[in-house]
């Protein structure tokens, strides 16, 4: 899937932004504050939209294609109810029914076809009126199963957000990979499912795929200490009555016996062989978003990961926010969105449509000197 354009805003948070139309890869960039890790959220919002939650107040038009070639264009807005004041802790409410916002209307179009009308009087789908349905969910989780729907549906659910702005805990997984082995029998298969990479990983490892040594071998670029690199269950059984398995990530360094367990590894090593790894693991149509690209990253991994990002061609889009000065001038300019605000009106200026010269480094120069980007937030 190729997310096209959005607009959203959202009425009860009073902030929102115009069309926004996007490259199979777009950086972000601008100060901090000016509403790129928003852009991002709105994104993941619709996705979770399409899969049944509400969000009051929020108004939107979005435009996607398809592995399949089609063009489904979406808008839609649920009414906006007052809200409680955030600060009042929800155990104090708990005696009273929280209302949930309602749909005011919803269109779908397919390949510039109208199949979904609504509004709160009626319901019409593919030219038929429907029966009063569920006025709290998106038309696309009621009628997800329906064939004119079920592309748009199946291909929202390849949108992965990854938010780097927060800090991550020790990773590890708790299924069983012997278990997983007999529900995914080849790399497809795994590829295809909706486990996480970390799943993903230990199985690619497990039934000894190739692609498992080409990750190890990118990684080991990165980081040229590392000689070697396994995932493989653990137990404890010190207990009589209970038994713990986990599968985790282990390193072996140059020149050290003992291998090193991922809880061990700096947040920047482990999280690089994670971004590789996602770069093999990922389906085809896959949208990638990623807040704060280079958060616990060091240049080295930056330097790789940012390539990865530049030169993938498994079809797979890449959203992505940045302040950092090594990423904004590893990436084309031709992808680089100036994102400002005024008040709670976000915007967004393609950087090709300034005269910003021809060397990285000038185009580099030109930006963070530009009035857009310096001013940033108005």
């Amino acid at each position: 899937m190729k997310l096209k354009s959005i607009k959203y805003f959202n009425n009860e948070q009073e902030w929102g932004f115009d069309k926004i139309e996007f490259f199979d890869l777009t950086l972000l960039v601008g100060v901090s504050g000016v509403g790129k890790t928003q852009v991002l959220r709105s994104i993941h919002a619709l996705q979770k939209i399409a899969q049944g939650s509400n969000e009051n107040g929020v108004k939107w038009e979005v435009e996607f294609e398809t592995l399949k070639g089609n063009i489904y264009n979406w808008k839609g807005e649920f009414e906006n109810l007052k809200s409680k004041n955030e600060f009042i802790p929800d155990f104090l409410n708990s005696d009273k029914e929280e209302i949930e916002p309602k749909i005011v209307f919803e269109e779908l179009l397919l390949n510039s076809e109208k199949i979904i009308e609504r509004n709160q009087e009626s319901f019409i789908f593919n030219g038929k009126e429907m029966p009063k349905l569920i006025s709290t969910e998106s038309a696309i989780n009621i009628l997800k199963e329906e064939e004119l729907i079920l592309d748009l549906s199946e291909s929202l659910k390849l949108i992965i957000y990854r938010d780097h702005t927060q800090k991550e805990g020790v990773r590890y997984s708790r299924l069983s990979i012997k278990k997983l082995k007999n529900k995914y029998k080849n790399f497809q298969q795994i590829k295809e499912s909706e486990l996480e990479t970390f799943d993903k990983l230990a199985l690619v490892y497990e039934m000894q795929e190739p692609v498992f040594d080409e990750i190890k071998s990118r990684f080991v670029e990165v980081f040229p200490q590392v000689e070697d690199v396994k995932i493989e269950p653990i137990q404890d059984d010190e207990f009589s009555n209970f038994l713990f398995e986990a599968t985790i990530i282990q390193i072996k360094e140059v020149g050290v016996q003992k291998w090193i367990p991922h809880n061990r590894m700096s947040s920047g090593m482990l999280r690089t062989l994670i971004h590789i790894a996602e770069m093999y693991l990922w389906v085809e149509g896959t949208v990638i978003l990623i807040d704060e690209f280079e958060n616990s990253l060091g240049l080295n991994c930056i330097d790789v990961l940012t390539e990865d990002l530049v030169y993938d061609d498994n079809n797979i889009q890449f959203i992505a926010t940045s302040h950092h000065p090594y990423i904004i001038n590893k990436i084309p300019f031709d992808y680089w969105k100036i994102v400002t605000r005024k008040g709670g009106l976000i915007k967004t200026f393609d950087a090709k449509d300034f005269d910003m010269g021809k060397s990285h480094h000038d185009r580099f120069m030109s930006l963070i000197n530009h009035p857009f980007y310096k001013q940033g937030i108005s």
